[in-house]
């Protein structure tokens, strides 16, 4: 039957049939046949408010999770009496399909920009406080199982799988594995890559107690909490600033450098050139710049070291490119 607009239309029997079956079998726990039932009114768009929530039901039970959650976003959206119990029932979706982290940001979203019902709110402050308990166990497991794989291959000296397993840790907090960490940071062993991520690990994590560095024969002690993000240090920006004339001239140079640049000390990391450096690794790149892109270029002898300096960058990008952008 179609109506006047050629739309295939529900007969009222056949309607009322499909919706007295499909909510009967629900209550029977048939989920397979309910969602047999209800499914075709959804499809006709005479579901009501009883059918939708049914079907919504019996496609959590059988682990049709992605039917679920679209269908249970639209009715948020269209749905505004039906609002907080469609916003359970995809709360309940995330939490059955163990997504507890994009739980917990929907949830802290909704307490700080609505009005939630009383009764509303204490079953979703229910589900958020479950949430956040199994998310802090799931990664505790995660973080042991990645720090076990990350001393095996230290042991084994894969420094790719180091790296890999500290990329994975990055969502645990650092405090957790700071005893274990932290005298890595002092052996010469240790690739120097790996000891920059570790220490932006502690940086991230907020880790303020001191911690002792050695990196290409030098030794610093730093607050990681009170470190710069790599791409804010003073030195950098001022390296950056004096390359600026070759962004004009040959920006195809000037992004090449700005890498190199960031590589560089991205390897070093947290050791900086002081502002005694910046002339020099400024000629430096200059240098490998040019010689990389077979332009002539008038080379500054005035300044000491700068074959040194070359020499550094070009061995911290193949650290780099050889582990990080492997």
């Amino acid at each position: 039957m179609e109506n006047q607009k050629g739309n295939i239309v529900m007969f009222p029997k056949w309607r009322k049939r499909l919706e007295q079956e499909g909510l009967q079998a629900v209550k029977d726990k048939r989920y397979q046949d309910a969602a047999q039932a209800l499914r075709p009114l959804l499809d006709y768009k005479v579901a009501n408010h009883d059918v939708i929530t049914g079907l919504l039901m019996s496609w959590i039970e059988l682990g049709q999770l992605e039917e679920a959650e679209e269908l249970c976003r639209q009715q948020m959206k269209v749905d505004e009496e039906n609002y907080y119990e469609y916003l359970h029932i995809y709360i309940t979706i995330l939490f059955q399909d163990s997504r507890y982290q994009e739980l917990i940001d929907l949830l802290d979203e909704v307490f700080h920009t609505e009005e939630v019902p009383h009764q509303n709110r204490t079953q979703l402050w229910q589900m958020y406080e479950v949430s956040k308990k199994l998310l802090e166990e799931t990664h505790k497991s995660e973080g042991e199982k990645y720090s076990h794989h990350f001393f095996e291959a230290l042991e084994n000296n894969d420094v790719h799988n180091q790296w890999q397993m500290l990329s994975r840790l990055l969502k645990q907090p650092a405090q957790h594995y700071a005893e274990m960490y932290k005298p890595l940071l002092m052996k010469e062993s240790v690739h120097p890559i790996i000891k920059t991520a570790i220490i932006e690990w502690f940086r991230d994590s907020g880790f303020s107690d001191h911690i002792k560095v050695k990196k290409f024969g030098q030794y610093i002690e730093v607050t990681p909490s009170e470190l710069n993000q790599l791409h804010s240090d003073y030195i950098l920006k001022q390296v950056q600033m004096r390359l600026g004339s070759i962004e004009q001239s040959n920006p195809t140079m000037f992004d090449m450098l700005n890498q190199l640049l960031y590589h560089y000390c991205y390897v070093r990391y947290p050791i900086f050139p002081d502002e005694h450096e910046v002339p020099v690794i400024v000629e430096a790149l200059k240098q490998i710049g040019h010689e990389y892109l077979q332009l002539p270029y008038n080379y500054n002898n005035d300044l000491n070291n700068v074959s040194i300096y070359k020499e550094e960058i070009e061995t911290c990008e193949q650290h780099y490119l050889a582990i990080v952008e492997q």
